[in-house]
């Protein structure tokens, strides 16, 4: 175990257990709500990568995150009205 590690290799199997389950589930699945539903930091999902016990999708990129928002919904909100 690497020294600094806060999980034992049963915590490791279940959160690489659960990534694989979510990335099944959700093929689109980005990396940050893959790390909410393993609940796991970034880090620790690199480092399972790097061991070849998981394969994380790429980063999106901050054209792709500007195309997921619903930027009516969101200016609807600054100015005061509730949806």
């Amino acid at each position: 175990m690497p020294r600094g590690s806060m999980y034992t290799p049963e915590q490791l199997a279940v959160i690489v257990e659960r990534v694989q389950q979510y990335k099944t589930e959700n093929p689109d699945a980005t990396r940050a709500s893959l790390v909410r539903y393993s609940g796991a930091d970034i880090s620790v999902l690199k480092r399972l990568e790097k061991q070849g016990k998981l394969e994380l999708p790429k980063p999106i990129t901050r054209q792709q995150q500007r195309k997921r928002v619903d930027w009516a919904k969101t200016l609807g909100r600054l100015n005061g009205r509730r949806s």
